[in-house]
């Protein structure tokens, strides 16, 4: 494919200039709405649920103050923050969004919650809301219907708050971790920001797929100013979207981001909108939005949703708006903000102002919004109630949820990439007379077999598009799929792991690439508190079916920070799968099998291995993820070794076997979940263990491989396990310190040999 991006010098004298940033554009009111297409039960059903969000978190503070009259006694637990004043930007953005359109939330997200499940019943069809009741509704009285379906929405919503198995997520998440995949609310977050890139990636998803879907990401000012935000702001913008990627970035600007206040003190601009001046030519569309009007709201989110879907985003909007209460309910606020302060945003209160204006229209007398009062807060009454007396989770289901058990492996023929498609003839790998073919290209026939195969699997990362990647593992992708399905990114790895996480949870089934496993610290949040608890957090309902493709190295002087093994950081999140093969035939069938699987994982790639040759079959074939493999048998002791270190463990087997000893190898080329029976069978077998890895010993995976075999073997054992493993000190670059510091074939003789007792 030929190069279509050239920069050429031009060192031309000039400016740079930047479109002015709209202020508080907005002029219109409750009348020229109306007159403008915004009907009577469109306006009134703003207030109603402006009302019912607001009665929502009122009723959670007297839950915690215990002043709720019905259950004073009962104890509220769980963090909690409360949106009351921020009704407007909830529910103006929500009334102008699509009901299938996605959003992402923050901590802050009751209202959020409250708002998209409403707006989403209210454009359901009678089929799904009878469905959604569980047939407790009259489809003649479609009216009743919805009042029933708007009841159970916050039933639910409520019981998740008080960890119930009726809520949303089945208790799993509670106040911070709400989602509700069926009406496109991807997750409240209680990580300042973490969802930024959830967004982008989910607007990711919509563009390629094509499916008209816009995602709006609310996030506070506080997390404009966590690295993410950058991250996802550039990744949205980049140029190479042809059709922009239809993500709203909604900053709900609530003046505090704790107690620190965006404005004079953490920041050094007046408004947060200015910084889409820093992303594209357009800065991003970003405008500055009264968010004590719900009109103004909903016409700016409006406005920005035309922008995606006609191919213009991302778009930046700053919603400006007050927290009347502290921070969390412990916070009494009254060491940062002023009373002066305080009534002053309250008199721009949004419900009482919207109400006013309505009756000022004729919309609505004062007795019929007095009427809409009193509705929401029987409703939150009824849902509290209802909460409180819901199923407590049994304890013993507590695993489920936390893996789906579901893969691609049966695939409908529509997801197939069309000839027609492709940009150039597949990559046909050139085999030996003996079928071998390199490690590498073993990972390059692997993906694209999975990308002819599904057109849903999409490549990006660091330098993976023209270039090959670092290591030339996916070299000749680019040129078969183009940059539609093959593309670069910039270097921003946490950007990288969470847009593929929102994207394989909008329907894409992302494969990414990290150059080294050392940058994988970079994405730790994205990582580990995003992808890999998503599903169990929210309830079982994600499918997140995503690749994390990396390399691991050491022995060719990269010293601290590109020559670690850093997987035992990735075995720590339940949640996530975690590979590491060391053949050219196990790295194809275990790539193909991670890429179908619905689960987040996190595949490990030796440099030192891309260069190995194996027969490998150019049909298909996928290989179970789990399942050990026995690398050569033996009687004497078990020596249990992946990815790199299975080869030296293997020469350090042949060269035991000259003195007499029976080495039985297993590979356990997946580390998470681990082939405990195998190894376990092994042991029993042998009665002798040494665990081999290129990690420091103090907290390396081998340390939980040699305790889960000694749990099974410990009666059978005639020796402790032992670990060899590199010294605990960071990868040095001087060779003499490398070489002592890895494991060789002779260190791991000697252990073999110390353990027997020879």
């Amino acid at each position: 494919m030929p190069k279509d991006i050239d920069v050429f010098p031009d060192f031309q004298r000039g400016e740079l200039t930047f479109p002015a940033i709209p202020l508080y554009q907005y002029d219109g009111d409750v009348t020229s709405e109306m007159a403008s297409g915004l009907s009577r039960t469109e306006a009134l059903k703003m207030l109603e649920y402006m009302l019912t969000i607001r009665n929502f978190e009122e009723t959670i503070v007297k839950l915690k103050n215990g002043k709720f009259e019905p259950l004073a006694q009962y104890k509220f637990i769980g963090a909690t923050h409360l949106s009351i004043g921020q009704e407007a930007v909830a529910i103006g953005a929500m009334s102008a969004l699509n009901a299938d359109d996605y959003i992402t939330s923050t901590h802050r997200g009751h209202g959020h919650s409250i708002a998209k499940g409403a707006y989403a019943l209210e454009k359901a069809s009678p089929e799904y809301l009878m469905e959604f009741v569980a047939g407790d509704g009259d489809p003649a009285d479609p009216r009743g219907l919805l009042d029933c379906a708007i009841q159970e929405h916050l039933n639910r919503t409520m019981a998740e708050l008080f960890g119930k198995e009726e809520g949303y997520c089945r208790g799993r998440g509670g106040g911070m971790h709400i989602a509700d995949f069926h009406s496109g609310h991807l997750g409240a977050n209680a990580i300042v920001g973490g969802s930024y890139a959830i967004a982008a990636g989910a607007a990711l998803a919509a563009s390629k797929l094509g499916d008209g879907k816009t995602c709006l990401c609310f996030v506070g000012d506080g997390a404009t100013n966590n690295g993410i935000s950058h991250e996802a702001y550039n990744f949205a913008a980049m140029a190479q979207f042809k059709e922009g990627c239809p993500v709203i970035f909604l900053v709900e600007n609530n003046q505090y981001g704790m107690t620190g206040q965006e404005r004079g003190e953490v920041t050094g601009v007046e408004h947060l909108a200015r910084r889409g001046a820093g992303y594209n030519e357009d800065n991003m569309h970003a405008e500055v939005v009264n968010g004590m009007d719900v009109l103004a709201v909903r016409d700016a989110v409006s406005r920005a949703a035309e922008l995606c879907r006609s191919g213009e985003g991302p778009v930046l909007l700053e919603c400006m708006t007050y927290r009347y209460m502290g921070h969390s309910l412990s916070d009494t606020r009254e060491t940062y903000r002023s009373k002066e302060e305080e009534e002053a945003w309250q008199k721009r209160d949004a419900i009482k102002t919207f109400a006013t204006a309505l009756a000022k229209a004729g919309v609505a007398s004062k007795d019929e919004i007095r009427l809409m009062r009193d509705i929401a807060r029987e409703r939150i009454e009824r849902a509290t109630m209802y909460a409180y007396s819901a199923t407590d989770p049994d304890p013993s289901t507590i695993y489920e949820g936390l893996l789906a058990d579901t893969t691609s492996d049966e695939i409908d023929p529509k997801w197939a990439t069309p000839k027609e498609a492709l940009h150039a003839e597949p990559i046909q790998q050139n085999r030996d007379g003996q079928g071998r073919i390199l490690y590498r290209h073993a990972v390059i026939e692997a993906l694209q077999d999975e990308m002819l195969r599904d057109k849903r699997v999409i490549l990006y990362g660091e330098d993976v598009a023209d270039y090959g990647g670092a290591f030339q593992a996916t070299k000749g992708l680019f040129e078969v799929f183009g940059r539609e399905r093959v593309f670069n990114t910039a270097i921003s790895e946490a950007a990288i792991i969470g847009t593929a996480a929102g994207a394989s949870m909008a329907g894409l089934r992302p494969v990414v690439e990290l150059m080294y496993i050392d940058f994988i610290l970079m994405t730790m949040d994205q990582l580990g508190n995003q992808a890999a608890k998503n599903r169990y957090m929210f309830g079982g309902k994600a499918k997140l079916p995503m690749v994390l493709r990396t390399t691991i190295g050491g022995g060719k002087g990269y010293a601290g920070q590109h020559s670690q093994s850093l997987e035992a950081v990735a075995t720590m999140f339940p949640g996530l799968k975690v590979i590491a093969p060391s053949t050219a035939y196990d790295v194809k069938g275990l790539l193909k099998a991670a890429i179908r699987d619905d689960n987040p994982v996190v595949f490990i790639e030796h440099q030192h291995c891309y260069t190995n040759t194996d027969a490998v079959p150019a049909e298909d074939y996928t290989i179970p993820i789990g399942q050990a493999r026995i690398g050569r048998e033996g009687t004497d002791i078990t020596v249990v070794a992946y990815s790199w270190m299975y080869y030296q463990a293997l020469e350090a087997a042949e060269m035991a076997a000259e003195e007499g000893i029976s080495v039985e190898l297993v590979d356990p080329r997946t580390l998470r979940p681990l082939d405990v029976d195998m190894i376990a069978a092994s042991v029993d077998k042998t009665k002798h263990l040494v665990v081999v890895q290129q990690a420091p010993s103090v907290g390396c995976y081998g340390e939980h491989i040699a305790y889960a075999v000694q749990d099974r073997c410990f009666d059978a054992m005639k020796r402790p396990a032992r670990i060899v493993a590199a010294h605990d000190v960071p990868p040095p670059m001087a060779a003499p310190l490398e070489n002592e510091n890895l494991p060789s074939p002779e260190k791991i003789l000697r252990n073999i040999k110390e353990v027997l007792g020879r």
